[in-house]
């Protein structure tokens, strides 16, 4: 009854729909995992945001759990050494991240993503700080690196704009050691009129959950289905054998 299963096309079918059922596994819980890191990363965003405020000095320390705090600085801009982050869309439309060094005092600095800036600004852009010092509250990030796949920055010379906000990079060119993070400016006094102020990390959860609810029902649909078309096959095959019933 089920002697077509040794078939060549069949084993073929069998070899394929295992592959599939694999693949809709695998990304299902690829999903899964996407929509868990989504949901930690929201509740630190979340979480963090309401500890107590940092100093200058607390982003000296490398502590990688200060990622979403907010921080106090001071200090006056460094416009020279301001860089342009390309290919940052706001509300989807395309421009760039205005970053500029914070020189808190005569040693160091802190590299702030101060705004937004319109694609059309982007070219040729020149910041012009205030005179007096700057007090700012921002949010803590992350130096950004290049993974598996993207734009790779130059690794020598001065540049004045950069695939990605990567503080190690930038540290190359100025003449003060910066923080090995960067902060995204919140509020300042006096106010950066220059640049749209960046949008705040998103808390939702995406749609993670529900693609891996997709795959699942993917493979759920298969691993029912395939052996019912096996099981319709094998009496269609016997329905034929048997050949009509004379009367």
């Amino acid at each position: 009854m089920y002697s077509f299963l040794r078939e060549p096309k069949w084993i073929a079918g069998h070899i394929l729909t295992l592959l599939l059922l694999t693949a809709f596994m695998c990304a299902g819980i690829w999903q899964f995992g996407r929509h868990q890191a989504r949901s930690e990363r929201n509740d630190a965003v979340l979480d963090r945001s309401k500890d107590e405020v940092l100093t200058e000095d607390d982003l000296f320390g490398a502590n990688i759990d200060i990622e979403f705090r907010l921080v106090q600085l001071k200090g006056f801009w460094s416009s020279e050494d301001a860089v342009l982050i390309r290919n940052r869309t706001q509300k989807e439309v395309a421009g760039c991240h205005l970053a500029i060094p914070l020189v808190g005092d005569v040693s160091r600095a802190t590299l702030v993503t101060v705004g937004w800036l319109p694609q059309s600004s982007c070219d040729g852009y020149k910041f012009e700080p205030p005179a007096e010092p700057v007090s700012l509250t921002g949010r803590v990030r992350l130096s950004q690196e290049r993974g598996a796949i993207g734009s790779r920055d130059a690794s020598t010379g001065v540049l004045t704009s950069l695939a990605r906000t990567d503080v190690g990079r930038i540290d190359q060119q100025v003449p003060y050691p910066l923080a090995s993070v960067y902060v995204e400016l919140i509020t300042s006094e006096p106010e950066v009129v220059d640049a749209l102020p960046l949008e705040p990390p998103p808390t939702d959860v995406g749609p993670h959950l529900g693609y891996a609810v997709q795959w699942f029902l993917f493979f759920a649909v298969g691993i029912v289905g395939y052996p019912l078309v096996l099981r319709r096959h094998a009496h269609k095959g016997e329905a034929e054998n048997l050949g009509p019933v004379e009367d």
